[in-house]
């Protein structure tokens, strides 16, 4: 095989992963084509269907910076305007319009992988980088949920994209001036993510750090070198200048921030963390959706082991060679273990505020600097012996070799079967919708609704109030959170099951939907105490809540 030919092969395969990365996003876009949504998309649906003003007087009372809220509405309301929203023929109801703005994200990050990963890395890491972006563990579920993580990915992955592209200008000398295009590009991404979710924010301040780190300590090298290496001023004054800008771009937002803090400082959902909290995060971002759970850990496990000893390869190489690749791909993949450090580290100092899914910020970066290891070692394979001949003639450059590889086919295997199972679960979802959805065509807005479950309450009165208010669902002994219960119509409660019995004895329609084992003792209580009797009609699904439909008698 000649040389050109081997190189093309590893051409080839970046190609095959850039098709099959185009064909999970063409499969997210048909899969948005669903209304089901669950308790946290809830939120930004009742939040970006109203004004800004609004919007932001209710997000400043959340947990969230508002910016994603927004794009949705902007969607929302430009679709709106040219009447494509809503559930008349050739209109687009808003929730399917709300997933599809969660896709988008994904496919201006594989333009960045068409275009400025390609020239700089290669076609087989820009096509790695696709496919392992949209099918690796996690990431299927995030291509169509109606949340910010979509968003924040982008914003921190060209924020890091930009960052590097800067300090190539940098290390290029003042012939390149001050490169204002990528200098606003940084600061308009790393204001987008600060303002689109509070870890997003932290990963931006991790890339600042760093780059202002190493053009620092490379600038001080520069002027003691006494003309001999030329690095770029103006370069390193617009990386302060964004610094200083997004800084001063957050103002607005920071009362609201050290509000939110303050709140979440007193009382918030998270569990308490500790060293087990390193393995869960491990999991989250290696454990694949196989079966068999032992293939699963021992997969997750491979991974961990190659992608350490491919970092530690390629830092050693930049402390060695001091190769500005090789440092892009230090300062990516660190983003996402720095940021990991500083939400456990606040957690411990203030109170626990890190769940895994607050990693998926930083989850392009990694994949990213991931995608750029192993093509460096797979191409290394497609190559004349004599262009390789000092690495490959070593046993390590042939295990590195061998290790890149093998991490290559296990993403394609793990991104095969996690895309696979997306599919299948988003299939049997819409199913279940479906039969839910007939379920709420027959109740009637004088039937007494009751639930034992927040979330299954604010959704119910959420779906059953789609075109009117006249529904009503009461939580049973419980209230609503107070931000849904200011947004979603017909949220009651009902405290004492003789006012169940009460309304049977006044001729009424009693359903109660209720979740979790405790809905059988719930009947069972009633039954006891007031004689009321129970039909169970069938369990259903919206989303991920499963509830079973108990027609209630009292003869």
């Amino acid at each position: 095989m000649t040389k050109l030919k081997k190189q093309t092969a590893a051409n080839w395969i970046g190609l095959v992963c850039f098709v099959a990365a185009f064909i999970c996003l063409l499969w997210s876009v048909i899969l948005s084509f669903s209304i089901d949504i669950w308790y946290d998309e809830l939120f930004t649906m009742e939040f970006a269907k109203r004004p800004v003003g609004e919007m932001l007087g209710l997000a400043a009372r959340d947990v969230h910076p508002p910016l994603y809220y927004i794009i949705v509405h902007v969607f929302l309301t430009a679709f709106n305007g040219i009447g494509l929203l809503g559930d008349g023929a050739g209109q687009i109801a808003p929730e399917v319009l709300a997933k599809l703005v969660s896709v988008f994200p994904f496919v201006i990050i594989m333009v960045y992988a068409g275009t400025v990963v390609r020239k700089r890395f290669g076609l087989l890491a820009a096509g790695i980088f696709s496919f392992a972006i949209v099918s690796m563990p996690q990431m299927p579920e995030y291509t169509t949920e109606i949340r910010m993580y979509s968003w924040a990915l982008l914003f921190v992955t060209g924020m890091m994209i930009h960052g590097f592209l800067l300090f190539e200008s940098f290390r290029a000398g003042n012939q390149k001036g001050w490169d204002i295009g990528n200098g606003l590009a940084l600061w308009l991404y790393a204001s987008a993510s600060a303002y689109t979710h509070y870890y997003a924010a932290l990963a931006a301040g991790i890339i600042f750090g760093m780059l202002f780190v190493v053009m620092l300590v490379l600038f001080v090298k520069a002027m003691k070198s006494e003309g001999k290496e030329s690095v770029s001023f103006k370069a390193f004054g617009m990386l302060i200048i964004c610094m200083n800008l997004t800084a001063i771009a957050y103002v607005p937002w920071l009362s609201v921030f050290l509000s939110q803090a303050s709140a979440v400082k007193a009382n918030y959902w998270i569990q308490p963390v500790g060293i087990r909290s390193i393995g869960s995060a491990i999991k989250h971002l290696f454990k694949g959706y196989f079966v068999n759970e032992l293939v699963a850990v021992v997969t997750a496990v491979v991974f961990f082991v190659i992608i350490t000893a491919l970092f530690i390869k390629n830092l050693l190489a930049y402390i060695k060679d001091r190769q500005d690749r090789n440092l892009f791909v230090v300062l990516s993949f660190l983003v996402l273990p720095l940021l990991v450090a500083g939400g456990l580290l606040a957690s411990v100092l203030l109170r626990p505020v890190f769940v895994n899914r607050y990693m998926l910020p930083a989850y392009g970066c990694f994949w990213l600097a991931v995608a750029i290891m192993i093509s460096r070692e797979v191409e290394a394979l497609f190559q004349k012996k004599a262009d390789t001949e000092k690495e490959k003639s070593t046993v390590g450059g042939k295990v590195f070799a061998g290790l890149g590889t093998a991490l290559l086919l296990l993403i394609l295997v793990t991104g095969i079967v996690d895309y696979k199972s997306f599919i299948g679960n988003e299939k049997y979802r819409i199913v279940n919708m479906e039969k839910t959805l007939s379920l709420f065509e027959d109740i009637s807005p004088d039937t007494v609704i009751i639930s034992n479950f927040t979330h299954v309450q604010g959704l119910l009165s959420y779906y059953l109030n789609r075109d009117s208010e006249d529904y009503k669902v009461h939580l049973y002994q419980e209230e609503p959170e107070p931000l849904i219960g200011e947004m979603v119509p017909g949220l009651e409660t009902i405290d004492d099951p003789v006012d169940i019995a009460n309304y049977l004895e006044g001729g009424k329609k009693v359903l109660f939907l209720g979740s979790f084992n405790s809905r059988e003792e719930l009947v069972k209580q009633w039954g006891e105490e007031f004689g009321i009797k129970n039909e169970n009609q069938g369990s259903y699904l919206m989303e991920r809540y499963w509830f079973d439909v108990f027609a209630l008698k009292n003869y």
